[in-house]
């Protein structure tokens, strides 16, 4: 199975190198991650509501730090607020890419090759891709752990079997569950999406995995963004004060 942790320290370790940590900003629904040169990038948080309270329980202060140091605790720290603090960084850094971001076309059932009468999976719940989708004729079967959505073991035997598409929640970073996804999915040869604000825009993460389309999020404007993360708003907020972005894969 890839280590896709150390794939995105290896890609991103460059820039991180180069590049210092401004502000944290942890919220309800999103964290964002500002950086000394003013990228701003976001990652969902995922809190655990078993708990009474939910802390970011990293002792190092990583604010005026180089990113590099904060992206190789990716190694150590695996908690999934940790884990969203460091994607949110990575996504920071990645608006300094080689390739320019592309804002979205609004292509996406054309380009999961879907038409009438197909099947499409989901991992994590995108309800208003399944209205779409589901407006043109295509059925869905879906699973998200959190939303408690469909059963893992029929989802993936439904999917492998039967879908014409298939698309993946970016928060399958967060929560470590990306690279068993793929194991669970290797045969499969259809088109993939990673889709989300969370998702990380950077094509030589995916080598090798058969996704072929990412869709993500550009901060555009960061004082917009981080307020609305202050008063624990969520993506329609997020999307007020960011361009969607959108790549298809060619490796």
């Amino acid at each position: 199975m890839i280590d896709f942790d150390e794939r995105i320290i290896e890609l991103f370790a460059n820039r991180a190198k180069d590049n210092y940590v401004d502000t944290i900003n942890i919220g309800l629904g999103y964290t964002a991650v500002v950086l000394e040169n003013g990228n701003c990038g976001v990652c969902c948080t995922l809190i655990d509501v078993k708990n009474s309270c939910t802390v970011y329980k990293i002792n190092e202060d990583y604010e005026n730090c180089c990113c590099l140091d904060l992206l190789h605790s990716l190694r150590i720290n695996k908690d999934e607020i940790s884990r969203a603090v460091v994607i949110a960084m990575v996504n920071a850094l990645s608006q300094s890419g080689d390739k320019p971001l592309t804002k979205d076309p609004n292509t996406l059932f054309e380009d999961l090759k879907l038409k009438k009468g197909d099947k499409m999976g989901m991992i994590g719940y995108f309800k208003p891709i399944v209205k779409d989708f589901q407006s043109k004729g295509v059925s869905v079967v879906a699973y998200d752990i959190g939303k408690e959505i469909g059963n893992e073991d029929s989802f993936y035997k439904s999917v492998n079997k039967e879908a014409q598409a298939l698309i993946i929640t970016a928060t399958s970073f967060i929560n470590n569950t990306f690279g068993s996804i793929m194991e669970k999915i290797k045969t499969f040869d259809k088109p993939i999406a990673i889709l989300g604000p969370s998702t990380i825009m950077e094509e030589k993460l995916y080598k090798d995995t058969g996704i072929s389309i990412l869709g993500g999020t550009f901060v555009t404007n960061k004082e917009g963004v981080l307020k609305a993360i202050r008063n624990g708003k969520g993506t329609p907020h997020i999307h007020r004060h960011s361009d969607k972005v959108y790549s298809l894969l060619s490796y």
